[in-house]
């Protein structure tokens, strides 16, 4: 675990909701300069309660779903911001009783003693894209659960589900609404449809709009990309806008670490007690890399005969993980060097 090195004379904790925010300002040795609660987030007025203190503070605060704006706010007002781990700090810190202004306190002290693990503040002018990259994959997944939903609703009346075939919702439509002589169900499946035709409109426009900021802002890396089995369009867009920059991760295991394709042991006295830190990490790189080994294995001349012995050998639940990670390995000296993908360099390591 790395631990962020405060420099400044002043830290101060705040405890960050949606409509109010607990701020704790401490000095070096722990005195307590500040200790308020922020009602509706009001950035303006924290500024006048740390003057005295901003021309050397920090601010820490921890990775909750809203940190964006503060973050931001914070390098406006050239106040330094530490992004701080909330899963490693929910090991850390704890009591008897916890509220927002305890929390406030102890993030102010946990970040003098040099104790705060770090997360990585993404860069506020690329968010929006990754946003509409984590969108388009959230409407990917509720059009295919509307997709399962025909089907359901074909075999609950003993039907067999009409094929989809591919692209074309017209005649997938048209299989479907035969079966059926009930005109309520032939009324349900056309609405199903409906949505399901306006998502297919959705993901084509965000996906184009990705693809061109992609190219446009990382075409080196995303041609490269492109270069590995597996990793298709959106498998590279998403692995260029989740990682931002590989220079970030300092080594290789930095990088499969926050892919989670290795987990943290438990150990005590000399024994390891089981395994911990499997969600510790990025979801959707993880999802990236084993539907990149799911798809490189099938038809390639070397990896397909190498994931088989991997399977034979570990099963295939490992063997899929196993093949995850030494392309997530690849992935990292490619983007680091430069270098298209090579598939021999991948499999010459002992399965």
């Amino acid at each position: 675990m790395k631990y962020y090195t405060s420099t400044t004379e002043f830290n101060c904790g705040i405890d960050l909701h949606a409509r109010q925010m607990y701020a704790c300002v401490m000095d070096r040795q722990g005195k307590k300069l500040v200790h308020t609660n922020i009602k509706g987030n009001d950035f303006s007025y924290f500024l006048k309660r740390v003057a005295p203190y901003r021309h050397d503070l920090t601010v820490v605060s921890e990775c909750t779903f809203n940190w964006y704006w503060l973050a931001d706010a914070c390098f406006d007002a050239n106040i330094k911001f530490v992004l701080a781990h909330a899963l490693y700090l929910k090991h850390i810190h704890g009591g008897k009783n916890k509220n927002d202004r305890i929390d406030s306190e102890k993030l102010a002290h946990l970040l003098r003693a040099n104790l705060i693990p770090p997360s990585y503040i993404y860069p506020s002018e690329r968010r929006p894209v990754r946003a509409l990259l984590r969108q388009r994959m959230s409407y990917v997944w509720e059009r295919a659960t509307l997709q399962t939903h025909l089907s359901m609703n074909q075999t609950a009346e003993g039907l067999v589900p009409a094929r989809k075939g591919g692209h074309n919702r017209d005649a997938w439509e048209e299989r479907i609404l035969e079966q059926y002589s009930n005109p309520l169900h032939k009324f349900a499946a056309s609405c199903d449809m409906n949505m399901i035709r306006a998502y297919d409109v959705q993901i084509e426009q965000l996906e184009a709009e990705i693809v061109r900021q992609a190219k446009r802002d990382l075409g080196r890396d995303y041609h490269l990309l492109l270069s590995v089995p597996g990793i298709g369009r959106v498998l590279a867009m998403t692995l260029l806008f989740e990682v931002d920059t590989i220079t970030r991760f300092p080594t290789v295991k930095d990088f499969l670490s926050y892919c989670r394709l290795v987990k943290g042991s438990v150990a005590s006295a000399g024994k390891v007690k089981g395994l911990t830190g499997g969600k510790m990490g990025n979801a959707y790189l993880r999802w990236t890399f084993g539907q990149a080994a799911v798809i490189a294995k099938r038809n390639h001349a070397l990896l397909t005969p190498y994931a088989e012995k991997l399977v034979a050998k570990r099963g295939k639940f490992k063997g899929n993980a196993i093949l995850a990670n030494k392309i997530a390995r690849s992935v990292y000296f490619m983007l680091q060097n430069g270098m298209a993908f090579d598939a021999e360099r991948l499999i010459a390591t002992s399965i």
